[in-house]
């Protein structure tokens, strides 16, 4: 196989590590494997996890997680006050932020960010829907009355502001660099992280390196390289002969492996994810309760779990895991069970079944580890009740593409949290606003106007309990609809070696590569 430059670079920095035989570790360079390329690099207009990865070494928000927590503390802003009412937020800005390209980032590049979110005839909207901007339509205006100083209006007072200010699309960019670079921002994106984008070699590698004139403090390595290896045991040979530091969506057949190696580790948290079927309620038969119980009756989850999870998982009832504050833990899950599956497809009108289509992923996720093997055994499943799939899988990105503009009929996709908060799953994976005809998060394409409701009403309650009450309705009405089916909820982890020091596991799934330290033992 010919060696493009990036791939090039990283060996090179590989070769140069004095004492360690070739590894990665030069205390210099972070090598991170993973299963995937991102898609691009506009923090506004991704959806995947492995975008989201290299976008969060590159960008920063208002507020910002903890650590370890989902806990959300200043960014950006040091401060924000909120009026009264709660439809007013004043935010000071941290001074003296610069870009990576040295222009100020100050209240105008914040509004210009924003603006991009909230008004869906923004001219800097590159490809029209932004998959995320629902959470952002609580926001009337962005004003900015003085260079340290954003105030938002909101249209109504909103519980979900902050969480979702935190997520990723709402990172700051540089206007400088969009205005000039027009939809090429996607890859040559422009923020003000802890490191910056170097370049970027499609299905091969993207460097970053450290940015010396970062606000706060310095990154622990001087490069990062993010290499794609679908196949999870070449991604683990590499980190295990020193060729990469770090792997993530870790295959759980081999933590013991890994545990078991003294070069290497495996750190884990209770998650902030599930993976689930979704049923395209738009299709026939789909669009029939029976038909969506009938598959709920169909699925072993134990058994999915022991063949597909190795047993890390825990059988998905609710879509969105028992971390999550507002969790129902009163439903009781649909039991395995075939014979009320065909009896539920006979009164449908299917006593001998059906055929249909069955999407599974190309490439492992943190919520599924193994998704072609996942998208056989459901198969075998299905057919044991007489529903007969054929398993599509296009690669990754027309995956996500394809299934968020409805083309599926059955598939299997997953979600990490993007804030901790239970709108980012009911709202962002199945409230009605969300299953639009492209780019939809809500691939079920369910469209229940009460569950729609709850979910707005619970977005403007302050008060905890209140929230929770209301979801716990919306949790009842999506369990008796089955517009999907959850299969699993999965810890959050990372395979590192030894060497690998000051990372922190957060349960939220974010990757935080700034304070990482490279220490041989």
């Amino acid at each position: 196989m010919t060696v493009r430059p990036m791939l090039a670079l990283a060996a090179l920095a590989l070769a140069a590590a004095p004492g360690c035989g070739g590894s990665a570790l030069d205390g210099d360079t972070i090598v991170f494997v993973r299963g995937a390329d991102s898609k691009k690099l506009d923090p506004a207009d991704v959806t995947d996890g492995e975008s989201v990865v290299v976008v969060n070494q590159l960008f920063e928000n208002l507020v910002t997680h903890a650590p370890a927590t989902p806990e959300l503390v200043p960014g950006l802003a040091t401060a924000w006050t909120v009026s009264e009412d709660g439809r007013t937020w004043t935010f000071t800005l941290r001074p003296g932020v610069k870009f990576h390209d040295g222009t100020d980032c100050d209240a105008a590049a914040v509004k210009f960010s924003l603006d991009r979110l909230v008004h869906k005839d923004n001219a800097y909207r590159f490809g029209g829907n932004f998959s995320y901007d629902e959470n952002y339509q609580m926001i009337e205006s962005v004003e900015a009355p003085d260079a340290g100083t954003v105030v938002l209006r909101l249209r109504a007072a909103s519980a979900v502001l902050l969480p979702n200010l935190a997520m990723f699309p709402a990172c700051i960019v540089s206007p400088t660099a969009m205005q000039a670079a027009g939809e090429g921002f996607a890859r040559h994106p422009v923020g003000t992280g802890p490191y910056r984008f170097v370049r970027w070699v499609a299905d091969e590698a993207i460097e970053l390196t450290r940015f010396d004139g970062y606000w706060g403090p310095r990154a622990g390595v001087t490069r990062v390289i993010f290499v794609p290896v679908q196949e999870q045991r070449s991604r683990l040979e590499r980190l295990r002969r020193g060729e990469a530091n770090m792997m993530n969506t870790v295959d759980f057949a081999f933590v013991a492996e890994i545990e078991a190696d003294p070069a290497l580790r495996y750190d884990r948290v209770d998650g902030m994810n599930f993976s689930y079927l979704a049923m395209n309620n738009d299709r026939k038969p789909f669009d029939d309760p029976r038909v969506r119980r009938a598959v709920a009756h169909a699925i072993d989850k134990a058994a999915l779990i022991t063949l597909a999870y190795y047993g890390f998982g825990k059988p998905g009832v609710n879509p969105m895991p028992p971390t999550i504050p507002g969790y129902h833990d009163g439903i009781a899950d649909y039991p395995h069970d075939p014979a009320k599956a065909k009896a539920l497809l006979a009164e449908a009108g299917y006593p001998d079944g059906f055929d249909t289509d069955l999407w599974a992923m190309p490439n492992p996720r943190p919520y599924m580890p193994k998704p072609q093997e996942c998208g056989q055994i459901l198969k075998e499943q299905l057919k044991a009740v007489g529903i007969r799939a054929t398993i599509k899988s296009p690669p990754w990105a027309e995956y996500l593409e394809r299934t968020g503009s409805g083309e599926h009929s059955l598939c299997v996709l997953g979600w990490n949290t993007d804030n901790g908060d239970p709108d980012n799953f009911l709202n962002v994976l199945l409230g009605a606003r969300n299953a639009r005809p492209k780019g939809a998060n809500n691939v079920s394409f369910y469209r229940d106007a009460p569950v729609q409701a709850w979910c707005d009403e619970a977005q403007g309650l302050v008060d905890p309990a209140a929230r929770h009450a209301l979801y716990r309705r919306v949790q009842e009405k999506i369990h008796a609809d089955v517009p999907m089916v959850p299969l699993a909820y999965m810890p959050e982890g990372m395979a590192l070696r030894r060497e690998v020091q000051g990372y922190v596991v957060n349960p939220i799934g974010i990757v935080r590569l700034a304070p990482v330290r490279l220490v041989a033992e």
